[in-house]
């Protein structure tokens, strides 16, 4: 299996489908040109993001995929002066050290915390639709709407002045598209505006998870900086696809559209299947295995590089009865606080997962509330990005 084939690229979740009925654990040629471990059964989706035994960083592992994490790092072209902030990201980290700096921040992102925000996510879309309406048609929803709000909710969350936010929707824009000139010096535009905004709320701590982290004890500049930029890259870049999809569906599907129109109520749990049938990560980080394991019935040698396929998890027909059809009823009938994987699981679950679902439910709810007959013009444009991702760009009529 190659998940660079142009074939499966064009269509990935019929090539998932293929895995998960043929050989749903197999060896692969992975995204980035590596050959690794495919995991997309479902239940072995969560049993390995689970396993303290699959490990972020490969540093002093044997076998395959052997090499310190900085080597990973600099195959993937990162310059070696930003390695100390790719080291210190929540994403790097394994056990200990993931854990601690997780901590330290995860009472900010607690559901309790995060919806004392709803009033403010609601002021936000209102302001951003009242703008949609007042533009002339089309609209890209994605940059016009999907990406200011997402952009706006997490810097603000973060600390980061809004007068800097249209900054962060330009980096994030160059790092997703990954062309190798422009990476360094916007990600040394990042690091140094993060640097001088530590030092800023150092002298002046405010209302925000920077001022929390800085608190901490024993946190250093790069820890701090590391996790601005993790926290606002994931945050925005996720959330506008995330939005994107979630809308697009929702217009392609008159009934379930129809039915959260007559029971508002579902739409909380709507948010979460749209998540399991149209989220915007199918692919997890590579892992790799600190020894020998067994998933799925198949051995994995200690240093094999493991693929986790999330998009395949999310539509496993052992886990869901009907995979691929959206149903807006079935989490909430089911009573599931999450049926599907696109959050993740385990340690690395989303650390922002209840302001994702806020966010996604009052501005979906918002958007098709404003404007009900919304429709896409012509077929969205589907940007291929290495690694096997992609962007997708939605002009939409409003009216």
């Amino acid at each position: 299996m190659d998940l660079r084939d142009p074939v499966v690229l064009g269509d990935p979740m019929r090539g998932y489908d293929r895995i998960l009925a043929e050989s749903p654990v197999c060896w692969a040629r992975l995204p980035s040109g590596e050959e690794g471990w495919l995991i997309t059964r479902n239940a072995d989706v969560r049993a390995v993001l689970a396993d303290p035994a699959v490990r972020n960083d490969p540093t002093g592992l044997p076998g395959h995929g052997a090499r310190t994490q900085e080597q990973a790092f600099l195959d993937l072209g990162t310059a070696r002066e930003h390695l100390p902030y790719m080291r210190a990201s929540l994403l790097s980290l394994d056990g200990a050290d993931h854990a601690r700096l997780r901590h330290g921040i995860r009472d900010a992102f607690t559901t309790a915390r995060v919806s004392e925000r709803r009033p403010r996510v609601e002021q936000i879309v209102a302001r951003l639709l009242d703008r949609l309406d007042a533009s002339g048609e089309p609209v890209n929803l994605l940059d016009e709407f999907a990406y200011p709000l997402a952009t706006a909710v997490v810097c603000e969350l973060v600390g980061v002045p809004e007068a800097d936010w249209t900054d962060w929707w330009r980096w994030g824009k160059v790092l997703v598209g990954e062309d190798p000139a422009r990476i360094t010096p916007t990600l040394g535009e990042m690091f140094a505006y993060c640097h001088a905004l530590v030092d800023r709320r150092r002298a002046e701590p405010a209302d925000d998870v920077l001022s929390r982290i800085l608190a901490q004890d024993g946190t250093t500049d790069v820890d701090a900086v590391a996790l601005v930029v993790f926290l606002v890259l994931a945050g925005h870049e996720t959330m506008a696809h995330m939005l994107s999809n979630g809308a697009l569906a929702l217009m392609r599907d008159d009934e379930q559209r129809e039915l959260l129109r007559a029971e508002p109520d579902l739409w909380p749990a709507a948010v979460r299947e749209l998540v399991r049938t149209d989220g915007p990560v199918q692919l997890a980080r590579l892992r790799y295995a600190a020894e020998d394991l067994v998933v799925g019935g198949v051995r994995i040698r200690a240093g094999d590089p493991i693929q986790v396929v999330l998009g395949a998890a999310n539509r496993d027909p052992a886990r869901f009865a009907h995979p691929h059809h959206l149903d807006v009823r079935w989490q909430h009938e089911h009573g599931l606080r999450e049926g599907g994987v696109g959050f993740g699981w385990g340690p690395h679950y989303c650390l922002g997962v209840a302001l994702a679902k806020l966010e996604a439910e009052v501005a979906l709810r918002g958007l098709f509330d404003r404007f009900p007959g919304m429709h896409p013009v012509g077929e969205p444009a589907w940007v291929p990005l290495p690694r096997g991702r992609h962007r997708v760009s939605l002009d939409v009529r409003l009216h």
